[in-house]
């Protein structure tokens, strides 16, 4: 098989300087039930939340957010859905609480409008292990919040883990990196997310690789695929392993969730995109050298040209099983009588 590799790789981004930047991080260097990260508060946050491991097999997480200090009181609310199952709601609590089982490791990407005197709204996505080998399907979860708090912007968040049954706790390693940046940011300070990878596509094909890559602890991949010629579907792999090291779990339009495990690859990525169609996609992969490495993605598949006809979406987390390497490499491989057209490209976007 013929690897196509177009554009550059392992370069200094050119993102606008509105773009996120690190306002805070905390990494845990001792056992611990909890964690808090303090930051700089800006109009808008996003939080990567990386569990390295737990010695409790079982638990459950609470999240809060505070002014100064973390506020404990009956000022959250949240509705979330764990695997695909039926929304679940909390009102008036004391917390958000996020489902969670498995001591393995656990990565989230939660994003949040932090105004002052605007309830501070929140979104979620996670990937939960209960078990490691590519033979186990990861867990997921999607969920909204709120914090009821009108007269100051949230400048820390804090997780507790709320298994009451022994001392131990969230593993040093564990972290939670804070970023933001202001509606009317000035143009100074370093973006956090820097583009490693870049495929412009300008022979259409089915083939395509990033080349190698700068090696981040995280990970953002942005996917823009034009077909034609006939049906794509978008499978991943990563340093060029081929092996039964892949699992994943996915919901296509909002059906149940459905999984596979000892794979070959990360299938189902913008699947099956009809000829003369778009997709686009976006990935956070938790990229830990000895961890296996957690990925979440969501899709939107444009279908046939024309507002009479309905996109389809796809919500994904996987995970592969390599606790040796990072990742540096990720190829594209399209297994449908289609090719990936002019004009499609793929960005790679890292930080440690």
């Amino acid at each position: 098989m013929a690897w196509t590799k177009l554009g550059s790789t392992s370069v200094s981004g050119a993102a606008a300087n509105t773009s996120w930047k690190e306002v805070g991080r905390t990494t845990l260097d001792s056992i611990s039930q909890n964690i808090t990260c303090e930051f700089t508060p800006k109009d808008n946050m996003m939080f990567l939340y990386s569990r390295t491991d737990s010695t409790n097999a079982t638990s459950n997480g609470l999240f809060r957010l505070g002014y100064d200090s973390v506020d404990s009181g009956s000022n959250y609310s949240d509705r979330k859905s764990a695997y695909g199952n039926t929304d679940s709601t909390s009102t008036s609590a004391s917390a958000m609480s996020e489902w969670d089982t498995g001591g393995i490791g656990r990565f989230d990407v939660i994003n949040m409008v932090n105004i002052a005197n605007q309830e501070k709204i929140l979104s979620g996505h996670n990937i939960i292990l209960s078990a490691t080998g590519s033979g186990t399907a990861p867990y997921r979860v999607e969920w909204v919040g709120k914090w009821a708090n009108t007269s100051n912007q949230a400048n820390r968040i804090y997780w507790e883990n709320s298994y009451t049954g022994g001392s131990d706790g969230l593993a040093v390693g564990t972290e939670i990196v804070a970023l933001g940046y202001d509606n009317d940011e000035a143009d100074a300070g370093s973006n956090f997310w820097q583009e490693l990878a870049t495929i412009d596509v300008a022979t259409a094909g089915d083939n395509f690789t990033t080349g190698t890559f700068t090696a981040k602890k995280y990970l953002m991949v942005e996917t823009n695929v034009i077909t034609s010629g006939g049906a794509v579907s978008q499978r991943m792999t990563f340093n060029d392993d081929t092996g039964s090291n892949y699992a994943q779990r996915k919901s296509f339009d909002g059906a149940s969730d459905t999984t596979s495990t000892n794979s070959v690859n990360i299938d189902g990525i913008n699947d099956d995109l009809v000829t003369n169609s778009i997709g686009k996609s976006r990935m956070y992969i938790m990229n830990i050298a000895n961890k296996e490495k957690l990925g979440i993605a969501h899709s939107n598949s444009g279908e046939a040209s024309g507002a009479g006809n309905a996109p389809t979406r796809d919500e994904e987390v996987f995970k592969w099983n390599n606790t040796s390497a990072q990742i540096t490499k990720i190829d594209f491989d399209n297994n449908k009588a289609g090719n990936w057209a002019v004009g499609s490209f793929v960005k790679v976007y890292g930080a440690d």
